[in-house]
């Protein structure tokens, strides 16, 4: 059975601050007309534009490719529209927010994945699973639907699954919300990422890894991620 797995957290790279002080260093220039050797025409502009919005018009040509109107692709037809009609600082004043806005949203995503990331390092690497020969403890990705787990107090539920025996309240917070822990008995459902506090439970597995409640919040977060509005959009 698959595990959990996040992808790699997005970190503020220095050419990211520099590409951005770039462009608003440019934008001063042209607003106090520092440096215009030609009359209708801002050099500085034009090159800090293209320069600085590298990585928009790397996108854009990919989207424009694969036939897929994007944001990327919208702020380059409407920068190359301001340069047309000699509108260099509108251009990069765009470029400028659009620059930080995409910084920003990379940042915003990677607290949540760490956020994420955090309670998946919370979840059990190993289970007791209950078989005819005793327990034993084994990795959870050997376990399968069907399978009996032993839930000690004060242990993490690896798996999603229906109580069979014991008594127990769980702290599901992570899950639902709930600040109050939830009592579980026989039939109950318990979640995986959760943890039992006062007894002890046998569980009888119904999903595991992606499969569970929690791996799907993971799934809608990654999900998310890749598909910032309003993106992939065929023309």
């Amino acid at each position: 059975m698959e595990q959990i797995e996040i992808a790699e957290e997005h970190h503020l790279e220095k050419a990211d601050l520099i590409r951005i002080a770039f462009v608003g260093l440019s934008a001063i220039a042209v607003w106090l007309r520092l440096w215009e050797p030609f009359e209708n025409v801002s050099i500085i502009g034009i090159v800090a534009t293209l320069i600085g919005g590298w990585p928009i018009w790397k996108e854009a040509f990919e989207n424009l490719r694969e036939k897929r109107m994007t944001m990327e692709l919208s702020m380059t037809i409407a920068l190359i529209a301001a340069l047309l009609i000699g509108q260099f600082l509108t251009a990069l004043f765009i470029m400028f927010f659009v620059l930080i806005a995409e910084v920003l949203e990379g940042l915003t995503v990677a607290r949540g994945r760490k956020a994420i990331k955090d309670l998946t390092n919370l979840l059990p690497r190993e289970a007791v699973l209950q078989t005819s020969e005793g327990d034993r403890t084994v990795p959870i990705k050997m376990l399968r639907a069907g399978d009996i787990i032993l839930i000690k107090p004060g242990s993490g539920i690896p798996v999603d699954g229906i109580v069979t025996t014991g008594i127990s309240s769980v702290d599901q917070s992570a899950i639902t919300g709930e600040s109050i822990p939830a009592e579980k008995s026989e039939g109950a459902a318990v979640y995986a990422g959760t943890m039992n506090q006062s007894g002890a439970l046998t569980v009888r597995t119904t999903s595991i890894g992606r499969d569970t409640a929690f791996g799907k919040i993971v799934e809608t977060v990654e999900h998310a991620e890749q598909v910032r509005a309003p993106k992939s959009e065929p023309v």
